[in-house]
């Protein structure tokens, strides 16, 4: 009877505890492997870090100082739309994201990084490409990019902060 009512006094305990974690902000890990298509990352926290085969990257930092961006290979650089912004072009372009937010679009082929943190990523699939690429989120499964565009979150945000929109 003792070992019992110690049974169902640590799942009291544990249930809440459980069901608590599932809301507690946390790091998530989106990775793409050879996409072919639009993608767009808003990261809130954490890294990411890859390569593109062929293409275009615009990086947006929208708090400078905040995290370091490095992008190399890039046969191509250009200033964006405002100072917080700068465009690549070219092939085999590298690329390293640590701490802070930012903002990545990629329009090209062969594109591949692990963004570890937390974040929202919009895919969309090339449609004039026989094979659109894989996503893959924390369970590691991997899923086509669908040639319609698909909103995926990795990470847990805060409660109450809102996903960006591309």
């Amino acid at each position: 009877m003792r070992r019992l009512c110690l049974i169902l006094l640590c799942g009291l305990v544990a249930v809440p505890a459980a069901v608590a974690a599932s809301r507690v902000t946390g790091d998530g890990v989106l990775e793409l492997r050879t996409v072919n298509g639009t993608v767009t990352v808003n990261g809130a926290r954490g890294i990411l870090y890859g390569q593109m085969d062929r293409g275009r990257l615009t990086v947006t930092d929208p708090l400078p100082g905040d995290g370091q961006i490095f992008v190399s290979g890039a046969e191509r650089t250009r200033a964006g739309v405002d100072d917080n912004q700068r465009v690549y072009i070219g092939t085999d372009i590298h690329y390293r994201i640590t701490g802070g937010r930012y903002r990545l679009q990629f329009v090209g082929s062969g594109i591949d990084f692990t963004a570890i943190g937390v974040g929202v990523a919009w895919l969309t699939g090339n449609v004039t490409s026989d094979d659109t690429g894989d996503y893959a989120l924390d369970d590691g499964k991997w899923t086509p990019v669908p040639w319609l565009k698909v909103g995926v979150q990795f990470g847990t945000p805060p409660v109450g902060a809102p996903i960006q929109s591309p």
